[in-house]
């Protein structure tokens, strides 16, 4: 684990990571098969962040949280949550475990039974998870993003309409890396895959894979950047064959 200060460090914080973990390995080992490829490239300390793939609306997380040694920090869409006991309890939650929050406008539109949000909050949510994901990469921490910002899997709702349906990349997280690094701070940008597989008895054969660190730096083209971070999770999820990005290896990974 990495230290990390302030609240970071508290022994709520602490003690909110390590119940998140446990609960996330009981309900992942219940409901799947968890396997993880590429543990060479993971960060074993310092700033990251996780691009991965969102598939399915619990089982990501459980599968990052109970499988990663380090304390896992995720950028969460709350517009699902219902009532205001629901709102409450998950506010609290991710605050202990400093998990940032955002609201989807898309999503609060779409909720069909209603959100516990209202729309005007989005941006003081957004300004919020701003603030904190930077700390977060600047305390070195290891902070997880789904670009897609839908899984295919929800009970709320999502625009997915199929199984093997993958959303352009929202380009925002490149925006969290580039604060981060406004203070020296060096950020790994980690590409994840998730492949699934429905096995008969109802269980997901889930297989994480984790690709090679890439690095946004001053003589690198941003949306250069954000496309071939979105083609390896494309690739490391098995929707794509794998591209060779040997003309810009020497520059944005490490």
């Amino acid at each position: 684990m990495t230290a990390s200060g302030g609240s970071g460090s508290s022994v709520a914080n602490r003690i909110s990571v390590q119940v998140m973990k446990t609960a996330a390995g009981v309900v992942g080992r219940r409901q799947a098969d968890i396997h993880v490829e590429g543990w060479e490239h993971l960060p074993k300390r310092g700033s990251a962040l996780l691009a991965a793939r969102h598939y399915h609306h619990l089982l990501d997380g459980c599968a990052l949280l109970s499988s990663i040694d380090r304390p896992v920090h995720i950028l969460v869409a709350l517009d699902w949550v219902k009532g205001r006991a629901g709102r409450r309890l998950m506010e609290t939650a991710c605050g202990m475990a400093r998990w940032p929050i955002v609201l989807r406008n898309d999503g609060l539109a779409g909720q069909s039974g209603g959100t516990a949000f209202r729309g005007d909050e989005s941006r003081r949510f957004l300004r919020t998870a701003v603030r904190d994901s930077v700390e977060l990469l600047r305390s070195g921490e290891l902070l997880v993003v789904f670009p897609e910002a839908y899984p295919n899997i929800d009970p709320a709702y999502t625009p997915k309409s199929s199984p093997d349906a993958f959303l352009p990349f929202r380009p925002g997280y490149l925006r969290l890396v580039e604060l981060a690094q406004r203070n020296g701070t060096r950020v790994s940008i980690v590409p994840v895959g998730f492949a699934y597989l429905e096995q008969p008895s109802g269980r997901w054969a889930v297989t994480m894979r984790i690709g090679e660190p890439l690095h946004l730096t001053a003589d690198t083209n941003r949306e250069h950047v954000a496309h071939v971070v979105e083609e390896q999770v494309r690739v490391l999820s098995g929707l794509a064959p794998v591209a060779d990005l040997s003309p810009v290896r020497e520059a944005i990974f490490s």
